[in-house]
């Protein structure tokens, strides 16, 4: 079991064992609790849980209840740390070889790794009674004892990661430069679904920008415009077709229509994925997942290491398709189209 989910299982059960103070549950408490709870029946025993971790059950606890953001840099600090006789550059060596080999690759990204070490160790789980002999270090220990996934690869004679290139090199657009291309077309200053609708449905590369506030992108477009000397923008209520007054909510697909917005040479192609196919994609990644799972970044990253290369696209490309939440969520709507489509034919 990965170390995260490993965690979130500890913290949960702990809860559940000792209520008031749960990053204080005893061991005898926490296994019994685990035994009573049909939920956590695949967690292992606190005593497991501490020799896969190697820490004391203390630290487990406090590592548990720490933020999840920093749970993979404490895990990564008790490895560098920890006194692990068989972590060795040696066999970070050996177990980085043996997973591009199974690959069939002369390279490996982290995520490919992580899929290959879980294949491993699940083989080993199902040859041995006990739980499996099989040790291979964690993505993060590998990082400890090498210093950084690159050097980890240099370590073990494998070529150094890099990105595919693109079908078409271009320099994607700024969000200012596509409000203002959106208020050329519609006359208004554009929401933010607006704006993603509208650069999707016109194929314009757009920059992410996830480090800034919409406010501020909307502010900066504001000062250019009075900088050259042109009237405020003018907010739309409503597109055309609005909405009864029972659903407030603007609708985002009339921007969604190509109107010719792209110029000779921006059309966003990005080799053969568009945003469609990348939540198609991403909705077999959804139906793959166990009930009650929750579906993240890291989980597809790891799901996607383990198709075919080129089958599914990266999170990179995910990322410059409208970012993981916008592709999760039409991955959702094509989930729930596709669960209603197969409830009507069997009426």
């Amino acid at each position: 079991m990965e170390p995260l989910i490993l965690l979130r299982g500890v913290r949960e059960v702990a809860a559940l064992a000792n209520p008031e103070e749960p990053a204080r549950a005893p061991r005898s408490a926490f296994d019994a609790e685990r035994e009573r709870s049909p939920e956590h029946a695949d967690l292992p025993a606190a005593r497991r849980i501490t020799e896969q971790l190697k820490m004391p059950w203390r630290e487990v606890l406090a590592v548990a209840h720490a933020p999840e953001a920093a749970q993979n840099k404490l895990l990564g600090v008790k490895a560098r740390s920890a006194p692990v006789n068989w972590l060795t550059r040696d066999g970070v060596r050996s177990a980085l070889r043996v997973a591009a080999l199974r690959r069939g690759v002369d390279s490996l990204t982290l995520a490919e790794y992580r899929a290959e070490r879980n294949a491993m160790l699940a083989a080993d789980r199902a040859r041995w009674l006990h739980g499996g002999a099989l040790r291979l270090p964690t993505d993060e220990q590998v990082i400890a004892v090498a210093d950084s996934w690159e050097a980890a690869l240099r370590l073990a004679g494998l070529a150094p990661g890099s990105p595919r290139p693109r079908t078409v090199q271009q320099v994607a657009l700024t969000r200012v430069a596509v409000i203002e291309r959106f208020h050329e077309h519609y006359g208004k200053r554009p929401s933010r679904p607006e704006l993603e609708a509208f650069a999707r449905g016109n194929g314009l590369p757009m920059k992410a920008e996830r480090n800034r506030k919409w406010s501020e992108i909307v502010a900066e477009w504001e000062r250019q415009r009075r900088d050259r000397g042109l009237p405020p923008a003018r907010v739309a209520a409503r597109p055309p077709g609005r909405p009864s007054p029972k659903r407030p909510r603007t609708r985002t697909s009339h921007y969604g229509r190509n109107v010719g917005a792209a110029r000779a040479g921006e059309h966003r192609v990005m080799g053969k994925w568009t945003h469609g196919k990348c939540a198609a994609a991403v909705a077999r990644y959804l139906a793959q997942l166990p009930v009650g799972a929750r579906s993240t970044e890291r989980g597809y990253t790891d799901w996607a290491a383990t198709q075919p290369r080129g089958t599914v696209p990266t999170m990179s490309t995910i990322q410059e398709h409208g970012g993981w939440e916008a592709v999760r969520r039409e991955a959702n709507e094509q989930c729930s189209a596709s669960k209603g489509l197969r409830s009507d034919s069997t009426n």
